[in-house]
């Protein structure tokens, strides 16, 4: 994503030229009036991002005629194209509608100031001024009808994505980029990184046989096979979900026990299984706990990370076994393709250990059933699918428009596998609180300001069940969608029926694409999507420690 060099803002009184200059602003443009044909002499000499705001009237100062100032602003349009990558933004607004904001905000054209000319008139007058600005504008914003905040997300978006485009509300420019999402977004970072989880599905399944060659048998069957799954925030959500897909979707039977690293420190390690997933691989928990010696004591260390050359890659590659993840680095603050592959790996994984402590072939029914997931990856990005997530999403979003605040319910394998990360991604990517409620029960009294619910259909969970659910959800909350395969009268964001680990990741994926829509649709620029000022990750070292 690449701003423009350079911007030239134009419009009447009162069409909203202060507010977007403000938003351009933000973004980290230099504003300039130029006021004289000179100014625009040394346009080839700024280096940073600027944006022009032609002062026309302030011409009638430096001794040019009003006959001549459209001749005048003719001319220094002329002037301002042949800026080096320069983009023309119009404003417009209907004449009453101007002529009120200039009255309740007493803001007046300096034709109604110093020639004593009605309201409408003077607008006139100085929209035929600003005509040869008007005619060549890539962008054209139609403010009539906009609020400030509205106005401002339009331009953002537009100069983000860089799309000529006349707009006349914010929602019909979001449902024009929707229309032809992958060709708008694709250089996006937090997209290329969602659609990078269909390569990172394919590398797993070529892993197969590191997998089941990768662990010494007997060193498992002589630990405790006690199982201990350890990391922080997103990296352990990750290895829990993979232990309950193993339990719930798989029927596969162990004593694992998931403890955030910050309370490792509290728990008898010796002779377990420990399974620690870091992205980074520096996380400061886990780095405390490889330097207290924590981990020396398993008979097993099994360290899954991004990062070959971090503290937990060095321990594991000499103490245990290392499981690179061989993701892109992410960009943008929400862990995408990076817990998608980490909930795949610790699947095969514990599955794997599973094996060998009970004698099942779980692992090998793992690696069968993700042999579609890259298949049902590629139906899922298409243009066809996006459309139904992003009618979905808009109806979510108009729900969410009050409060910010909604719930994500579910039952059955979901509930344990997806819920947590579903809430953790809702409020990266779109500023929402989806507070889960598992197992589709509610506890204690509903927020009477919530009107927003999200349903998971969950795979292993009867039609009839989940009918029921959903019904009783809609007599407390008055916008209510689901995802899943079936139809309740409900919008839906639909994925396939496929296996429960197949499932898992269609869903969440899903989930992404509907927040980052979602966070589109509220009116954040792609900017705060990915780089949130406000929102960072925090991990809290232990108050014992």
């Amino acid at each position: 994503m690449s701003l423009p060099r350079s911007i030239t803002l134009a419009g009447p009184s009162g069409s909203g030229i202060t507010t977007i200059s403000k938003e351009l602003e933000s973004m980290g443009y230099d504003i300039i009036h130029p006021t004289l044909l000179e100014t625009l002499e040394q346009d080839d000499e700024l280096k940073g991002p600027h944006v022009y705001i032609p002062k026309i009237w302030d011409a009638l100062d430096q001794g040019v005629p009003l006959k001549d100032l459209g001749g005048y602003a003719q001319t220094l349009c002329d002037k301002i194209q042949k800026c080096r990558g320069n983009i023309i933004i119009f404003l417009y607004a209907d004449i009453p509608v101007l002529t009120k904001r200039q009255e309740e905000n007493r803001l007046k054209t300096r034709l109604s100031q110093e020639y004593n000319l009605p309201h409408q008139q003077a607008l006139q007058i100085e929209q035929q001024v600003l005509t040869p600005f008007s005619d060549v504008a890539q962008i054209k914003l139609d403010t009539t009808k906009m609020s400030p905040i509205l106005a401002r997300r339009t331009v953002n978006l537009l100069l983000s994505l860089q799309i000529p485009f006349e707009a006349h509300s914010y929602e019909q420019l979001v449902d024009h980029v929707v229309s032809d999402f992958f060709r708008f977004f694709n250089d996006t970072p937090v997209i290329r990184e969602i659609l990078s989880q269909q390569k990172a599905a394919r590398d797993f399944i070529n892993d197969r046989g590191t997998c089941e060659a990768l662990f010494d048998e007997s060193q498992i069957k002589r630990s405790s096979q006690k199982v201990f799954l350890t990391g922080e925030g997103s990296s352990l959500v990750a290895l829990n979900s993979a232990a309950w897909l193993l339990h719930k979707g798989y029927g596969q039977l162990i004593n694992f026990y998931c403890i955030p690293a910050s309370d490792l420190r509290f728990t008898n390690l010796s002779d377990s299984i420990v399974l620690v997933c870091s992205n980074s691989g520096d996380t400061s928990e886990i780095k405390q706990n490889i330097d207290e010696e924590v981990f020396d004591d398993a008979a097993l260390v099994i360290g899954f990370t991004n990062h070959t050359n971090s503290a937990l890659g060095k321990y594991c590659a000499v103490n245990g076994v290392l499981l690179p993840l061989n993701v892109p680095e992410e960009a943008s603050v929400a862990a995408t393709v990076s817990v998608f592959k980490s909930m795949l790996m610790a699947t095969a994984v514990l599955a794997r250990v599973g094996d060998i402590i009970t004698g099942s072939t779980c692992c090998q029914k793992i690696f069968e059933d993700t042999n579609r997931l890259p298949e049902h990856l590629k139906d899922l990005f298409t243009q066809q699918r996006i459309n139904a997530l992003a009618a979905v999403a808009k109806k979510l979003n108009r729900g969410l428009a009050k409060t910010k605040h909604g719930y994500i319910i579910s039952a059955g394998l979901f509930s344990n596998c997806l819920l947590a990360e579903a809430s953790i991604k809702a409020k990266e990517l779109s500023r929402i609180h989806l507070e889960p409620i598992y197992h589709s029960l509610f506890h204690g009294p509903l927020n009477p300001d919530v009107e927003t619910a999200l349903y998971l259909q969950d795979p292993l969970v009867s039609i009839e069940t989940m009918e029921k659910h959903i019904e009783k959800i809609k007599l407390y909350v008055p916008v209510v969608a689901t995802l899943g395969v079936n139809d309740y009268g409900v919008p839906n964001i639909p994925i396939p029926s496929a296996t429960p680990i197949a499932s898992l990741a269609i869903a969440l994926v899903s989930l992404q694409l509907v927040f980052l829509l979602i966070g589109i649709e509220s009116g954040y620029s792609l900017e705060e999507i990915q780089y949130p000022i406000r929102l960072s990750k925090v991990v809290m070292e232990s108050p014992t420690g």
